[in-house]
């Protein structure tokens, strides 16, 4: 029940005055109306003035999930001011012991006593703190303090000092590591936990004996990962599994670097395989399971995850592409593709998650074709991946998948223009059609045309950005084609022809026929199929066939040349007309979408 004020309570007791004397009024003015009379007051109650009581404004609060924005200031007062306030403590402990070393005031297992014991006071103190809500962030702080000088003394206490041997500072540096955590947990401190951590990844740097121990290490890794995934079934910190990824990669490479032989090369593959596997199934089953939006961290996962397999990998075979390279190139792509569809068929809701590993995919795609083929054959085989990569997933209905395609055929188009000029062999003749320059390219239209035919064949399950992407790949795949055939023609003549000067005015009589014939069956095609945009491509190549007979040509041409120039444009012209006429009812109908 609401407490009220000495002036409340007055206030609404004039109030209901107020409405008690105006009831009065009332009843006398209908005895009054009723009798006849004129309506005589009360004389005995004297009217009270009765102020309106002003509506109190209610308190502005912040809306609930949404705290108040920090202004420099703030940030600058309760956070950076504590932590390097913390920073100067340790460093002044340090100096401190350094100062007690060089004069001898305190012995050495006084100065590893007094470390330990400050760690413990600033844990205590940080404890403290967290019970005062205020205090929190401050508390946080203290206990980071805490673990890092416990970090310091137990590592000072084996490398410098020599007091305790290394398992037992392994044990020491492990218990600290599990208190950070323990403590990230019941304060619900992201710090604390990042300390923790990165004190667990330097600790076998740290305690090194310089011996190849890689089964100990790698244990205390997979010890040390199990336990960052653990914690997220309690704490929601994706940030802190991307940093344990990395220090895993890290640490592996350093051990690679230092110790690896040819000896290790299937321990050293399964370490690799371990972790790849384990990041990847955190990732999933995090998905799966849990209704939490997908974020940044879990996609970079994957992205370092599948780098990190391939790396390692190739570091292990000394970086030489032989075909066990290739074949694990080819799996690790097939994994990922796996893994997307998995997600895909299994979590509607984590389309980004989906996305990612769809990306890794084709990423892994292309990897893979540049290291299984030779330099002639790597547009085919991507071109052909493009065309059987769109059919399988537009027939399974994963758009999310054949965004990836799109992005690949990016890469398959860049090919095309690498591959596009032709450079022949020493006294090689050139054959028009019959040369490695026309096959390869021709695969790659080729697949450009299948992955159009599946496209609109599935052509219901496109969205609006899809439209445009099918729109673009339609006049790429139109543009390549003329101008393969373009060049074809313009080698012909440049390489098997010797005589130059009627080799230049039959290739551009040449080039005029082929651009109005190809015009021709576009514009055909257009009619036939009613495909509008078939129509339109093939009249503005018409209108610029035209203008280069006219403006090119004419002028350039000997009489003879020029003459079949102007009446084969005719014809095609006529052709082309005639088609308007004859299927008008066609044309201009309802046309394909």
């Amino acid at each position: 029940m609401e407490i009220r004020s000495d002036k409340q309570r007055d206030e609404c007791i004039d109030l209901l005055l107020a409405k008690v004397q105006e009831l009065e009024r009332e009843i006398a003015s209908l005895k009054g109306e009723l009798s006849g009379r004129k309506p005589q007051m009360r004389e005995h109650i004297a009217e009270v003035p009765v102020p309106i009581p002003a509506k109190a404004v209610p308190e502005q609060k912040p809306p609930a999930g949404k705290p108040p924005k920090s202004s420099i200031e703030n940030v600058i007062g309760t956070r950076w001011i504590g932590r390097i306030g913390l920073a100067a403590v340790i460093l002044g402990v340090g100096f401190f012991l350094k100062y007690s070393f060089d004069n001898n005031l305190i012995g050495e297992s006084g100065r590893i006593i007094l470390g330990l014991l400050l760690g413990a006071v600033f844990l205590g103190a940080g404890e403290y703190l967290q019970k005062k809500k205020e205090l929190g962030l401050y508390g946080q702080m203290i206990s980071g303090g805490g673990l890092a000088l416990f970090y310091l003394s137990l590592y000072a206490a084996f490398a410098f000092y020599h007091l305790i041997p290394m398992p037992l500072a392994a044990v020491g540096m492990i218990a600290v590591t599990t208190t950070g955590m323990t403590l990230s947990l019941r304060y619900s401190a992201l710090s604390l936990s990042g300390i923790a951590l990165l004190g667990g990844f330097l600790t076998p740097l740290l305690l090194s004996s310089g011996e190849n121990q890689p089964l100990v290490l790698f244990g205390y890794v997979l010890l040390l990962d199990a336990g960052t995934l653990l914690l997220q079934r309690f704490r929601r910190w994706p940030s802190l599994v991307l940093s344990s990824l990395i220090g895993t990669s890290l640490l592996y490479f350093t051990w690679h670097g230092a110790y690896y032989n040819d000896e290790q090369k299937w321990l050293a593959f399964g370490v690799a395989a371990v972790f790849f596997l384990c990041y990847n199934f955190y990732v999933l089953l995090s998905r799966l399971q849990s209704k939490n939006d997908e974020s940044k961290a879990d996609l970079f996962v994957i992205f370092v995850a599948a780098a990190f397999f391939l790396l390692a990998f190739l570091a292990q075979h000394f970086w030489a592409y032989t075909w066990t390279v290739k074949f694990f190139a080819v799996f690790l792509s097939g994994a990922e593709t796996g893994f997307a569809e998995l997600l895909g068929s299994r979590s509607k809701a984590s389309r980004k998650t989906t996305v990612a590993y769809t990306a890794v995919s084709v990423i892994m795609t292309v990897i893979a074709t540049f290291i299984i083929f030779d330099q002639y054959w790597v547009l085919p085989a991507l071109a052909i991946e493009m065309a059987v990569l769109g059919w399988c997933w537009f027939r399974l209905d994963f758009p999310e998948f054949r965004w990836g395609v799109y992005l690949l055929a990016l890469v398959v188009l860049q090919g095309f223009a690498a591959n596009s000029v032709y450079h022949p062999e020493p006294f090689e003749r050139f054959l028009p059609l019959f040369n490695s320059r026309f096959l390869v390219c021709s695969v790659a239209i080729a697949a450009f045309y299948a992955l159009l035919y599946t496209m609109s064949r599935y052509k219901d399950k496109l969205d609006a950005n899809e439209r445009a992407v099918y729109m673009i790949i339609f006049f790429i795949t139109q543009a390549l084609s003329l101008i393969l055939l373009s060049m074809e023609v313009r080698d012909f003549f440049l390489l098997a022809s010797t005589d130059t000067g009627y080799s230049t005015y039959a290739f551009e009589l040449s080039l005029s026929v082929l651009w109005a014939l190809y015009a021709s069956i576009l514009t055909g095609a257009g009619i036939l199929k009613r495909i509008r945009r078939a129509r339109i491509l093939g009249i503005l190549l018409l209108g610029m066939t035209v203008l280069k007979v006219f403006f090119v040509d004419l002028s350039s041409l000997e009489t003879f040349y020029r003459i079949i120039s102007f009446i084969v444009l005719g014809l095609l012209l006529l052709a082309v007309s005639y088609g308007y006429n004859r299927f008008k009812h066609i044309i201009f109908g309802e046309d394909q979408s």
